[in-house]
């Protein structure tokens, strides 16, 4: 799923869920710049750490290590970290480098515990949970755009999100490159309530006031990697990033008031390509 840019920012759950997948996390398309692979599979394994806040809307911010796991069949069938697809559609357009790409997804979400930050006491956990969903990708050139959609199928946050994001990479020699994306998502009421509402029970625990969020665009993200291939196996990506929480995320008590809409990430990985 060569789009992903995915949003490394939004919150330590979204991390961890796409460990958060290890080079997910990177963005999907940070990968060794070395030969095309001789068989079907394409392996490629490491870690790294990564600092982000400790919940999404927190300002205190926490060094996490995380696995990096990126497995390819025959770019059909694909593991990103806990996140498994597959590309049921690939259409190849005339010009080289264009690309058009549709399939299924499922990953693991997970959620948020109250112990992870202060601000968060009284509110309870959000269980993990399993989603589903499906994904758009188009590739043109140095270009590239795509769109996810999930659905919470388990006793988690019960809602669905909607990921849009664009890239663009450039190749400065065989051992440099860079990846520059920007993404947003948009959430339904079951997902804001979740992560960023506070009900009569919690209101009365923690003390916060009751707060319900409408659905709508949750986030928007900058990002910016660079990847150094030591050799035809070893490879070395970093990147930073921006997040800033939108409209009625934004306006939480447990960001208003105790966190900050805007957060940064960084990350430095290692990875082998077999």
């Amino acid at each position: 799923m060569g789009f992903q840019i995915t949003k490394l920012l939004g919150a330590r759950m979204t991390v961890q869920m796409l460990m958060i997948s290890g080079l997910a996390i990177l963005g999907g398309s940070c990968s060794v710049l070395a030969e095309e692979p001789s068989s079907d599979w394409d392996v490629l394994i490491g870690a790294g750490a990564i600092a982000t806040p400790d919940y999404e809307g927190s300002d205190d911010y926490e060094v996490s290590p995380l696995p990096l796991v990126k497995i390819s069949y025959k770019d059909r069938v694909f593991l990103d970290g806990p996140s498994l697809g597959a590309n049921l559609l690939i259409w190849n357009g005339s010009d080289a480098g264009n690309q058009l790409k549709i399939g299924p997804l499922v990953r693991y979400q997970m959620g948020r515990d109250e112990d992870d930050n202060d601000a968060l006491k009284g509110l309870g956990n959000v269980d993990g949970s399993a989603e589903i969903g499906g994904f758009i990708s188009y590739d043109a050139g140095p270009f590239s755009a795509g769109i996810t959609a999930f659905q919470d199928v388990g006793d988690g946050h019960e809602g669905m999100t909607i990921e849009l994001e664009a890239g663009y990479k450039h190749r400065f020699n065989e051992s440099w490159s860079m990846r520059a994306g920007i993404a947003t998502s948009w959430a339904d009421e079951n997902y804001t309530q979740s992560f960023f509402g506070i009900d009569s029970g919690q209101s009365l625990r923690s003390g916060y006031r009751e707060y319900t969020p409408d659905a709508g665009f949750k986030d928007v993200s900058l990002s910016i990697g660079v990847n150094y291939a030591v050799n035809e196996n070893w490879n070395l990506t970093g990147r930073l990033g921006y997040s800033r929480l939108l409209g009625d995320t934004a306006d939480s008590p447990i960001v208003d008031e105790q966190g900050s809409a805007d957060a940064f990430m960084t990350g430095l990985f290692v990875g082998y390509r077999f």
